[in-house]
């Protein structure tokens, strides 16, 4: 498990991302639950051996196209949670469902940072409020035994706005439009400090007491569990890809970074580059733009399943965008690759 890189809040609303090393992370204990549950006290008499427990399934569920209606949510996390899902169901992804158990270790987060004026993801141990040192220690402490997911956060925006800036950097990206999670939980304090201001908190994962559930969901069928961003036919989307720390592309001015585009797969597949660029419509110019992958990333976060291309200024305005992707899918299990091409496009907005 990485650690969380701490570094310097470029703005108030600068984000920050606990290592995607941990995105995904499979716990094999979590499959011995069942069995540690059978330990008891002898009786007397002879009883009836209990019934084998049915196999678990072995597939995802189908994406999940409709989720009840959180209970318990302010106006703010209640607009930070159909916000989150508004963007997964464009993107091809299915829903995701309120925990309330991760809504508790959510807001726990939230108001941690607030009551230390610390803006981060780690916890430390006898500061006010301490509920773990990681986000999926607080779930766990909680009482939700996460076997994949993360958790992205934000300090200095609207709960929406806030959904919106994590999506758009490459890095929360990953977590926020990841195919397999079904749950999620909101924190949000609307409380302001030096350092920490309306800090919002998502946890985003796969729970392992359920073995349906705990497997995870694909993408809706027309994506080919396939998920890229900016969607296809996009409008009005935003130049710069904004404030992401750490910085995703070295001796970059970070806040100069275009927008990005990125293409996601199942997280037990890699993805493999031949090509990947974006053109200006109006020009015919390839855009400059630095490849992010796995294999060089300075800040060692990004999973093997995402690749993004970030333009190493910001994209004109107001302008169409042909992104054209070319490349392989590996099955690391079988070590058989498929190869898998995307083109599609977007257009700007005024800023």
């Amino acid at each position: 498990m990485s650690s969380f890189r701490e570094v310097q809040p470029l703005l108030r609303a600068s984000i920050r991302i606990h290592s995607l090393a941990a995105l995904f992370r499979r716990v094999a204990a979590m499959a011995m639950l069942g069995a540690l549950g059978a330990c008891g006290g002898g009786g007397g008499g002879s009883a009836p051996a209990p019934s084998p427990p049915a196999p678990s399934p072995s597939v995802p569920l189908d994406a999940v196209m409709s989720v009840p209606a959180p209970v318990g949510y302010d106006a703010d996390r209640l607009a930070a949670f159909n916000r989150l899902n508004e963007i997964r169901l464009s993107a091809g992804l299915g829903m995701l469902a309120q925990s309330r158990v991760m809504d508790q270790a959510a807001q726990a987060h939230a108001d941690w940072e607030i009551a230390n004026n610390v803006y981060g993801h780690v916890e430390q141990a006898g500061t006010a409020g301490f509920t773990g040192a990681h986000w999926y220690d607080r779930d766990e402490a909680i009482g939700y035994a996460p076997v994949a997911g993360g958790e992205v956060a934000t300090s200095g925006y609207s709960a929406v706005d806030a959904v919106d800036v994590l999506v758009n950097v490459a890095y929360h990206r990953a977590i926020v439009l990841a195919i397999e999670p079904v749950d999620v939980g909101v924190g949000r304090s609307s409380q302001v400090t030096s350092n920490v201001s309306e800090p919002l908190v998502l946890d985003i994962a796969v729970p392992g007491s359920d073995p349906v559930r705990g497997v995870g969901q694909l993408a809706q069928p027309f994506t080919g569990n396939v998920v890229i961003w900016p969607i296809d036919g996009a409008q009005a989307v935003r130049t710069h890809m904004g404030g992401e720390s750490p910085n995703p592309v070295d001796g970059s001015d970070v806040v100069a970074l275009g927008m990005p585009a990125s293409v996601m797969v199942s997280s037990s597949r890699s993805i493999l580059v031949k090509s990947f660029s974006l053109t200006n419509l109006s020009t015919g110019d390839t855009v400059p733009a630095h490849l992010l992958t796995n294999t060089n990333d300075p800040n060692g976060l990004v999973p093997t399943s995402y690749v993004a291309v970030i333009p190493l200024m910001a994209l004109d305005s107001n302008t169409s965008f042909h992104v054209d992707f070319e490349g392989n899918v590996l099955d690391p299990d079988t070590g058989a690759t498929t190869p898998l091409s995307r083109t599609w496009t977007f257009s700007t907005g005024s800023s």
